[in-house]
């Protein structure tokens, strides 16, 4: 599925640390224990049925399922049956299917009801048990099952789904199965090795519609007055594709080379989709042509509701998204929210090939999934528009990536996956961005179009099928003669990735350079020192014709020559997954060189840079130096990663202020030394504000707009007290005309305004947010409530968080809002203490696992704080939320000791820095 990974996590500032000398954690050492066995795991093989992982036997296999549900919504429950026709391939003394929260009413093999005996259910293996009562041949045989269940409020299973209808309160119906949520619905076999054919009837109130994953064959009427859909079997697929949704939807329709599209809504939201359908044909179109492989089934629906498990889920077919990240409204929508949709449906459309007719063996594979959706919905977005930058853009989720990749906490990409909650967590940024980018540099090692053939060799020969990482890199290997399998095992195999060590010495009228790789690690005093095979390309900086490309093995240093003057860049494009760090004369030479450098090297290197200094392996004010250099000349994509640096030192010396001690007498935050880096900080910005100004100019292009609301942003959180006069200004305007106020200027616009709100601006908000006439304003307007400084008003927002007044996965993230704004975050921790079952049963099981440790990542950063997090989580969490909180002990971790490095060097290097008179002042 399709959230980003940050929705997925709660996305911790990009960041790197030097180890601190301290016993690992109990979570943290265990997650290290896994990491080393499974960097020494045995090479993955090819696809076999046999051999792939799993609970259930292998034995007894599922040849297709009819699936009847019937469901009572007034009464919170539903009832079903399910026919299964199964292949008995090996002596077993009983069937085990998977089942959790069902009751079992009754089963039947072959119309016989004594062939089995009493059901056994084990929840917590959340497998079903149906022994048999006298031996059973090898061969084809029919069972049948009857059950109950109760309809889910949270988004697993079959779920209830609130949503209005001229004013008035209605339920619908949704399904997310994805990962381990089929068997919530039916007893099956809900593990992906285990395809079939599905054919789905619902039984429902006369008023509503439903839809599926394909066609509807029939409607009937029964004595009862309930409507019987029953819909057209599916082609083999694994259980988690399939998809049922229940309600009263509005409808666009079009068709594209003979596949017919629809795009459902709630009522009165039918045209916000009507950009997500007319993309939708463009997509389906050039993904045809691409994979060489025609759409697969008859029918695409894509379905936009209030409260959903991700952004978007890939059912076959029945696409479904949460409605944030579909409907896009022309007259009232942000460029951002139009390039959001754009990139999500068609990451989405991809799984319709990659991950739904060929489909990854076991969750240890999601990468094949989310990975290469993730790039072909980039890709998808440089052929269609390469205006948006959208390669370069995407280095801002590689950097997120990298991030956790360096820590001990991290995994491969081909994670071991033994339970229900381990194949959840694997929907992190590992997966999707540095998936992504791995996929990008082998296209890049291997060409574009032997790259391409590769994918359709692979997608033509697996169809209907099952597949590992190693049948994709074996197409790859017959197609470009390549030993593609040994090149990639270690980008995929291992966790972290190499940093390219350069360093050079004058030989005669050149320059003799040199480099090798390492491990790049943060907060690992003892990690395994992994070696990879590193497409290390280099070209003389602001020449990027003259690339050449060497590949890295082991540690083994290589060497090339450089003009004498000049300047080597590596990394060309930042297309690789690894970092490089410049011996100090070789770095000094590229800022000198800036001026002659492409964008995307230079982004690359403010990004190499700034993780560098964060791991201590270079001063952290190379990074200043750099973004000081750039400072008149940067390009909107660079001036976004420099925005996130400085909203990052800012954090830290937020969080230095509210840890010393007040001044004598007083109780405010000991402030003293945050005016010299927000002063600077301005002064830096202050050219840009004034080149872009409040008003989009004629012609700009689409990076600039999207700039210009950051960049207002965090001038005012660095305290520009012109950008609040302005921004008041404005929001007068807006609450009388909000027409008046630029869509893509209006959640900046409303930040300001509320983050210094009194009480009747709060409640002004607030009626706003009540009726906002988009998801995209609603978001805006409630972000905006989060966001004011008055401790009283952030109650008020925090009791928002029990209302109905939110999707349930909003409202339960408006606590997380509020302990983002400064000074706010003890008391959001103790609201969501004193509330957390009511908070937590908002949201699905992997999604409460990471809640409290984001949580926690908001309080100001000691050590004690991270010790604080994991005594609380053993008393208090389960099991499955070790991941969580060993990242977000680990990041706590990281922050305290990055703040304790980073500001002494910091006001050492400002003072000569800051406007004349400000520096005796501070």
């Amino acid at each position: 599925d399709a959230s980003p990974p940050m929705l997925i996590l709660g996305r911790l500032p990009v960041s790197a640390m030097r180890p601190i000398p301290r016993l690992p954690s109990f979570f943290t050492a265990l997650l290290g224990l896994a990491l080393l066995l499974a960097a020494g795991a045995r090479a993955e093989e090819p696809f076999s049925f046999a051999k792939t992982p799993g609970k259930l036997p292998k034995g007894v296999v599922p040849v297709d399922y009819t699936v009847r549900i019937v469901p009572d919504i007034a009464g919170g429950t539903f009832s079903g049956s399910v026919k299964v026709t199964v292949d008995i391939r090996e002596e077993v003394p009983a069937l085990v299917l998977n089942s959790v929260g069902l009751e079992i009413t009754r089963s039947v093999l072959n119309g016989d009801p004594q062939a089995l005996g009493a059901p056994v259910l084990d929840p917590q293996a959340q497998t079903l048990t149906l022994p048999f009562t006298t031996k059973v041949p090898l061969g084809v045989h029919k069972l049948a099952i009857e059950f109950t269940g109760q309809l889910r409020e949270q988004p697993e299973g079959l779920y209830v789904v609130r949503y209005k209808k001229d004013g008035q309160e209605k339920k619908g119906l949704a399904t997310q199965f994805e990962p381990v949520d089929a068997r919530r619905m039916f007893p099956c076999w809900d593990e992906p090795v285990f395809r079939a054919a599905f054919t789905l009837t619902a039984s429902l109130p006369p008023e509503m519609d439903a839809l599926s994953n394909m066609p509807q064959v029939s409607i009937t009427t029964d004595e009862s007055g309930a409507k019987n859909l029953t819909f057209q079997k599916t082609p083999a697929m694994p259980t988690y594709l399939l998809a049922l949704f229940a309600g009263e939807f509005e409808k666009l329709e079009d068709t594209v080379d003979g596949v017919k599209l629809g795009l459902y809504t709630t009522p009165g939201k039918k045209e916000q989709g009507r950009y997500a359908l007319e993309i939708t044909k463009e997509i389906l179109r050039d993904f045809a042509d691409y994979f060489g492989t025609k759409y697969p089934l008859p029918k695409l629906d894509q379905i936009a509701l209030p409260n959903t498990g991700a952004g978007g889920m890939e059912n076959w077919g029945a696409i479904v998204y949460r409605e944030s990240a579909l409907l896009f409204d022309p007259a009232t929508s942000s460029l951002a929210q139009r390039e959001r949709v754009y990139g999500i449906v068609a990451h989405e459309i991809a799984h319709q090939w990659f991950g739904n007719l060929v489909t990854m063996a076991w969750w240890d594979n999601l990468w094949l999934n989310e990975g290469f959706a993730s790039w072909m919905g980039t890709k998808q977005m440089a052929r269609r528009h390469p205006e948006w930058k959208p390669w370069l853009r995407a280095m801002a989720g590689r950097e997120g990536a990298m991030r956790l990749d360096a820590r001990a906490t991290t995994h491969p990409i081909q994670q071991p996956v033994k339970t229900e909650s381990q194949a959840s967590d694997a929907f992190d940024e590992i997966t999707y961005e540095k998936g992504q980018a791995v996929i990008r540099m082998i296209e890049e090692w291997l060409g574009e179009t032997v790259f391409r053939n590769g994918v359709r060799r692979y997608l033509q020969k697996y169809a209907l099928f099952n597949t590992t990482t190693a049948d994709l890199w074996d197409a790859l290997s017959v197609e470009s003669g390549k030993d593609v399998r040994g090149f990639a095992r270690g980008w995929t195999e291992q966790p972290g990735f190499p940093v390219v060590q350069a360093t050079s010495f004058p030989v005669e009228d050149a320059q003799r350079a040199t480099c090798w790789q390492e491990r790049f690690t943060v907060n690992q005093k003892d990690a395994a020192p992994l070696f990879w095979l590193v497409p290390f390309q280099h070209a003389p900086a602001g020449n990027p014709g003259k690339v050449e490309t060497m590949l890295l093995k082991g540690k083994t240093p290589q060497g090339f020559t450089v003009p004498a003057e000049g300047a080597v860049k590596g990394n060309i494009g930042g297309t690789g997954y690894y970092r490089v760090q410049y011996q100090e004369w070789l770095f000094k030479r590229l800022l000198k060189a800036l001026p002659h450098m492409a964008e995307a090297d230079r982004l690359n290197l403010l990004h190499d840079t700034w993780a560098l200094g964060q791991a201590a392996r270079v001063p952290v004010t190379d990074y200043l130096k750099l973004a000081d250099a750039l400072m008149d000349t940067a390009s909107p994509t660079e001036l976004e990663q420099i925005l996130g640096a400085l909203g990052h030192i800012d954090r830290m010396e937020r969080d230095a202020a509210a840890l010393r001690p007040p001044p004598a007498g007083g109780t405010e935050p000991n402030d003293a030394s945050r005016p010299r880096f927000r002063e600077w900080a301005l002064h830096f910005l202050r050219p840009q504000l004034a080149k872009l100004g409040w008003d989009a100019a004629a012609g700009e292009s689409a990076l600039v707009t999207q700039l210009r609301p950051r960049l207002l942003g965090i001038a005012a959180a660095l305290g520009d007290a012109e950008m609040l006069r302005i921004a008041r200004s404005r929001f007068v305007k807006y609450f009388i005309d909000p027409a008046s106020l630029d869509a893509n200027l209006r959640g900046t616009v409303l930040g300001i305004v509320a983050r210094e709100a009194d009480a009747d601006t709060w409640i002004a908000l607030h009626r706003l947010a009540k009726k906002a006439p988009t998801s995209e304003q609603q978001r805006e307007l409630y972000n905006a409530l989060a966001a004011a400084r008055d401790p009283a008003l952030a109650a008020r927002t925090l009791a928002l968080s029990l209302t109905d007044e939110l999707p349930p996965h909003d409202a339960a993230h408006l606590v997380s809002r509020v302990a983002g704004t400064e000074g706010h975050a003890p008391a959001a921790w103790a609201f969501a203490q004193k509330n957390l079952t009511a908070l937590l049963a908002k949201l699905a099981a992997h999604q409460a696992n990471s809640y409290v440790p984001g949580l926690f990542t908001a309080l100001p950063a000691t050590a004690d704080r991270a010790d604080e997090l994991e005594a609380w989580a053993a008393a208090n969490l389960p099991p499955g939320a070790g991941p969580s909180v060993a990242k977000a002990a680990d990041e706590i971790r990281f922050q305290t000791d990055f703040r304790r490095r980073l500001l002494p060097d910091l006001h050492a290097w400002l003072t000569p820095k800051l406007p004349p008179g400000k520096q005796a002042a501070n």
